[in-house]
């Protein structure tokens, strides 16, 4: 009998079902197409970084990456010595030209193999080629064998192919291969035959060239041949690009890597380790799958919210229109359990109907991208256990909780309501004078709901700026916060719907030629409907807006600031210090803001930054150096460096560095390490190992930015991260460090522009003068970077980032939309009696249909300044918290909002509040008076 009531409910009102169904499952496809593709990504990349190293638990590589940097032979020896190590393999890595395919060399019993016809083929691109001197293959061998550690005096030399790479090009084993030589070798040979003598089942990853994948490891090889065949081939000594580690299964990964560390990084090639997790995250940077998965738990929450919000109008319109029904089957034959039942079943076929179409919405979207992106996600997309089981969380689980409210209302219907007027003339008229009471005086709710809700509000900065949490229990913090700041507003918001009518309502009643007690009977009249609906818009608006504020904010820290001069250049090899007066006299640089730098990037001698613990942007076991003349740099009305100064005074500051050995840090360091001024930091130089060098701290500064001028400027020669830029006396650094030449120069323009090609030029050209002999250096160049350039690049990269992850904020505001219009259609059908009176009494179609456009406008204005207050505050206070346990925290930027999306954002969902409400007030502008007063006959 109940499922029977609840088909004949939602049948009774298609269009509202239809709708409410329709935004459920664009809920649930959301999450089905993020979640799947975080699945598909992940699977992909979690297979290929577990297998990419083969039987070694870690690889060794330069730091840098470049092709033109080679691990250090002398490498080898120390880490072959030390117990913890199995094996240590050098390879090489490199690309050569595949000529053709040839079969004549096959036995006559064994068929040809590679293409159609017999002799050579067609030419085959250029495989990448790993040559190792490994006893052992790095894989399992798919069939055939291993190579032969010395096969140069083969007429023949044996190769091994990757077996997927052999499966593409149609190689199989005994084909013969022509490959190129780059320039004829000693013995004239332009090319060499190879002979196929094995396949080896390495993993692949289809497309990580197209998405800029920077790594390489023992699976890149598309080949694998031996050492000397290497050196025939490429008719140069034999240079080690990767070295393949195998370590005791008893030792401890984590401390070999920690003590290896620093020992790696002073080779003159600065080397890093890589292991599977370092690889697979290498993967998640290249495309964004780590944010990716995050955005998968963030659409699950969002569209319950959504589903539920949408779900809730729904049912709790129907409450409202059937509670004359709800009576009498109470009188007849329902008990209050069967009718709180029968509402909790009609939520759970909404969103159970919800679940299935999104679920095959989300299946055609996937399947789509599947055909378009085949070639990354080659594990191919499907809905997954989890992916499925978040849909249905969304659905269900908003379903039931959106039930929860309406069928408590609807239980607390009596039989004795059914011999009331649910709606009649008088209902009208009464709810008309309470819109107009409301702008006489103030609601009752509004000052218990205004004190409750600011208190909520205050929870959030409370615990972010005032009482911090530990980093064990930030979680909790975050959560505790977050979650107050959305109850405050959800409790301020029937306040914000009155503040809003009384302050915007006049206004709009006069733009749009609406008679203002009309609009007030209608929007403040119907307050919790208002608040449902603004609430449910305000959700997408909100997160957009947090998105933007907290990443600005986060950005702040790294956009470099006014501190810094012009530009700088990075001279190779470098100039004596001496001779940095001829840059000066070039037009374009100004004499007196112009200065030579050392710079070194030497190890902590004790790790006081806590790197081995969380390691973070600025917790890190190494600091930058840069030797600078401090006079000039911190001195005088405008020096170089115009500084902040937190802690020092810069006047003592360069008469202490002038003694030597005394620096001036960041304030975050002073922070991070609890250090403070007179305080010594020891470093170990790379180039002198064991010998340890002290520099006292005389001053603390603000350095905003100083990551990114530090990153594209050269100025870490040694890893790719520091936990400081640390500013020291240039006579100290050059000796402390062995640098005998400046490396950089620091300078600001005579004008407002330059030209950097001149520049430059002219910089290269003095190198070269300065150059003792030819050999010096096998590179000559200078290079400016200028800050403007490096803020455009640092700004561009990030803003692309911030709209990409805003991009689900926003479908979340138009899946929202689809639920507002729910509302109003539902509001609009309940009022089609009233709208009929009004026309009656003299009224027009025009201006009923004006009112409904007004309302469906205030109902998105109450979500922008929701929306607004919102964001601004969770993004302000989850940027102080991401401090905590984000690896780009530690620097406590201060607030920045970015007016231009947010007023953007308040702009569109404006427009889609009047877009929203323009179905329904066509709808009634087109509806005949006769018709709206038969439309409430059951309720006189």
């Amino acid at each position: 009998m109940i499922i029977h009531l609840v088909i004949a409910f939602l049948r009774e009102r298609r269009s509202r079902t239809l709708l409410t169904i329709l935004a459920t499952a664009a809920a649930v496809s959301m999450v089905i197409w993020v979640t799947s593709s975080y699945e598909a990504l992940h699977k992909t990349y979690d297979e290929y970084a577990n297998l990419a190293l083969g039987r070694y638990e870690l690889a060794i590589a330069p730091i840098s990456g470049e092709p033109t940097d080679f691990v250090p032979s002398e490498a080898i020896a120390p880490l072959r010595n030390d117990p913890a190590v199995k094996a240590v393999d050098p390879m090489w890595a490199g690309r050569i030209p595949v000529l053709e395919l040839n079969d004549l060399p096959l036995p006559s019993d064994q068929p040809a193999r590679g293409g159609s016809g017999s002799g050579s083929h067609s030419p085959l691109p250029s495989l990448l080629f790993i040559a190792t001197e490994a006893p052992e293959p790095p894989f399992e061998m798919a069939e055939g064998n291993w190579i032969v550690a010395d096969d140069s005096n083969e007429e023949t030399p044996s190769i091994v192919v990757r077996a997927d790479v052999a499966n593409q090009r149609g190689i199989s084993i005994d084909d013969h291969l022509t490959l190129e030589l780059p320039h004829p070798n000693q013995a004239g040979e332009t090319s060499i035959v190879v002979r196929v003598d094995g396949m080896v089942n390495a993993p692949t990853l289809p497309g990580a060239g197209g998405v800029g994948i920077p790594v390489l490891s023992p699976s890149s090889g598309e080949a694998f041949i031996s050492i000397p065949l290497a050196e025939r081939i490429t008719g140069e000594p034999f240079q080690i690009s990767l070295l393949g580690v195998k370590v005791d299964p008893h030792a401890d990964i984590t401390q070999f890597r920690f003590r290896w560390a620093p020992r790696l990084s002073d080779h003159a090639v600065p080397l890093q380790f890589q292991q599977a997790f370092e690889i697979e995250e290498a993967l998640d940077q290249a495309s964004a799958a780590q944010n990716v998965r995050m955005q998968s738990y963030a659409a699950t929450g969002v569209a319950m919210l959504v589903a539920m919000l949408v779900i809730y109008c729904s049912l709790s319109m129907g409450v409202t229109e059937r509670i004359r029904q709800y009576a009498i089957l109470r009188a007849v034959v329902l008990t209050r359990g069967q009718v709180g039942l029968l509402i909790l079943i009609e939520g759970l076929v909404l969103g159970g109907t919800g679940l299935v179409a999104g679920v095959a919405l989300g299946w055609s979207l996937l399947k789509v991208a599947e055909s378009l992106f085949g070639d990354l996600l080659y594990h191919g997309v499907a809905v997954g256990t989890s992916s499925f089981a978040l849909a249905t969380i969304a659905a269900i689980g908003g379903a039931m909780l959106a039930s929860l409210v309406p069928a408590y209302q609807a239980t607390r219907v009596k039989p004795i309501d059914a011999m009331t007027s649910g709606m009649g003339f008088q209902h009208m008229v009464s709810r008309t004078q309470a819109g107009n009471m409301c702008h006489d005086q103030i609601p009752p709710f509004m000052i218990p709901t205004v004190i409750i809700g600011l208190v909520l509000l205050a929870v959030g900065p409370l615990i972010a700026f005032v009482i911090p949490p530990s980093e064990d229990r930030i979680g909790l913090a975050m959560a505790a916060s977050f979650a107050c700041i959305t109850i405050g507003f959800v409790v301020l918001t029937p306040s914000i719907v009155v503040f809003v009518d009384r302050l915007l309502g006049p206004l709009l009643a006069h733009v749009f030629d609406v008679e203002p007690k009309l609009l007030a009977s209608q929007v403040t009249s119907n307050i919790w409907r208002s608040v449902g609906a603004s609430v449910s818009m305000a959700f997408g608006l909100g997160l957009f807006v947090g998105i933007q504020v907290w990443g600005f904010t986060m950005l702040e820290s790294f956009v470099p600031g006014d501190w810094t001069p012009d530009a700088m250049v990075l001279m190779k090899p470098g100039l004596p210090p001496d001779q940095v007066s001829s840059i000066t006299e070039l037009s374009d640089v100004d004499a007196s803001r112009c200065l030579p730098l050392v710079v070194e990037q030497p190890r902590l001698v004790d790790d006081i930054m806590g790197s081995a613990d969380r390691p973070s942007v600025i917790r890190q076991d190494n600091v930058i150096i840069v030797g600078i003349d401090p006079a000039g740099a911190f001195a005088g009305e405008r020096p170089l460096l115009e500084l902040e100064w937190v802690a020092g005074t810069p006047e003592e500051a360069v008469k202490r560095m002038q003694q030597g050995h005394a620096c001036v840090v960041p304030d975050h360091f002073l922070v991070e390490s609890g250090l403070k001024l007179g305080e010594t930091i020891a470093v170990d130089p790379p180039r002198n190992a064991g010998e340890t060098v002290e520099y006292t701290i005389v001053g603390a500064v603000k350095l905003p930015g100083w990551h990114w001028q530090t990153k594209l400027t050269g100025l870490r020669p040694r890893t790719h991260r520091a936990a400081a830029l640390v500013f020291a006396d240039y006579d100290s650094v050059a000796a402390d460090f062995d640098l005998r030449v400046a490396s950089h120069v620091w300078f600001s323009y005579q004008g407002d522009s330059a030209d950097v090609e001149a520049i430059e030029s002219s910089i290269t050209g003095f190198i070269q003068a300065n150059q003792v002999s030819e050999t010096d250096s096998d590179e000559v160049s200078a290079k400016v970077v200028s800050i403007e350039s490096i803020r455009d690049r640092l700004l561009g990269g990030a803003k692309r980032w911030l709209w990409m992850i805003s991009v689900l904020p926003l479908v979340t505001l138009l899946i929202a939309c689809i639920g507002v219009l729910n509302v109003i259609v539902a509001s609009v059908q309940v009022r089609r009696w009233e709208f009929g009176v009004l026309r009656s009494i003299g009224f027009t179609s025009s201006e009923l249909a004006r009112a409904i456009l007004v309302e469906g406008l205030m109902i998105a204005l109450v979500a922008g300044v929701l929306s607004v207050g919102f964001g601004i505050l969770t993004g302000w206070c989850g940027a102080e918290l991401a401090q905590y346990v984000s690896f780009f925290g530690g620097l406590h930027p201060p607030l920045v909002i970015p007016w231009l999306p947010i007023v953007g954002g308040v702009i569109l969902v404006g427009l889609l509040g009047i877009l929203t409400a323009a179905w329904p007030a066509l709808a009634i502008r087109r509806a005949r008076p006769m018709s709206l007063l038969q439309s409430g006959g059951d309720f006189v």
